[in-house]
């Protein structure tokens, strides 16, 4: 087991950058903005529509931010739909085994996208660390609370992690749902094409009456389906939070 894990610390970073919160590198990722993320945007997303926004003005502290999760096109429309207070201090969960490889630009995606790596397998609760010291210092965190890349189009269940991370900060957590993105970019397809992508953006959900993880998790999973006008299906049994993977292969 000593092993593994070694081998995996070899093959990918499991630390965030110390330096992706600081002023310079907040700086850098705004006037890249339009390079790196919305000149993209305006040229797949034809067109790009948000419902919802008005739902977020009340938002002013630091919110956990959900989102389905059906392509690599997912983080740039999230935020692009996210009014500028939120999404310039708005950091975003990473799968370490996928951005961070050795082999991958994993501080570009820190500096420009404000990624942080989450260890997918065999990281437990440590996994949780760091995005609640965001949300400490007043920073929101965009998740994929799925785990991973719908292969269908269709929800997949909820895990844990965003209910306990809401229920211990008492912090909002603001779904947001996307359509036409498995169209642009589906599972398997390395590059984009265009395509129409439509957002909805939820209102923020509040776990302080929730009466237990699961349940808060439940709570979670009826809003993001009530915005995707899917039914809501029999959670099963509870996903471990070490098996929170909070961006996908």
């Amino acid at each position: 087991m000593t092993v593994v894990v070694s081998q995996q610390q070899e093959l990918y970073r499991t630390r965030p950058h110390a330096w992706q919160t600081m002023l310079w590198a907040r700086v850098v990722r705004r006037a890249g903005r339009h390079w790196v993320i919305s000149r993209h945007v305006n040229h797949y997303c034809r067109p790009l529509t948000v419902e919802g926004r008005a739902r977020l003005a009340g938002v002013k502290g630091p919110a956990l931010i959900i989102a389905n999760h059906a392509s690599h096109f997912d983080t740039p429309v999230a935020l692009s739909a996210l009014p500028e207070r939120i999404r310039g201090k708005t950091a975003v969960a990473a799968a370490a085994d996928r951005f961070y490889r050795h082999d991958k630009r994993g501080w570009w995606y820190s500096l420009y996208f404000n990624t942080f790596p989450i260890e997918r397998l065999g990281g437990g609760s440590a996994t949780l660390e760091y995005p609640l010291s965001l949300l400490r210092r007043g920073w929101s965190v965009l998740i994929y609370p799925e785990g991973t890349r719908s292969r269908t189009g269709e929800l997949g269940s909820f895990h844990h992690g965003v209910a306990l991370m809401a229920m211990k900060m008492n912090v909002p957590v603001i779904p947001i749902y996307t359509e036409g993105l498995r169209d642009m970019m589906p599972p398997g397809q390395r590059s984009p094409r265009p395509a129409a992508a439509h957002v909805r953006i939820g209102a923020p959900v509040w776990l302080d009456g929730a009466a237990s993880i699961p349940d808060g998790t439940a709570q979670l999973e009826r809003a993001m389906r009530s915005l995707a006008g899917e039914p809501m299906r029999d959670a099963g049994a509870p996903l471990p939070v070490r098996e929170m993977a909070e961006a996908g292969r």
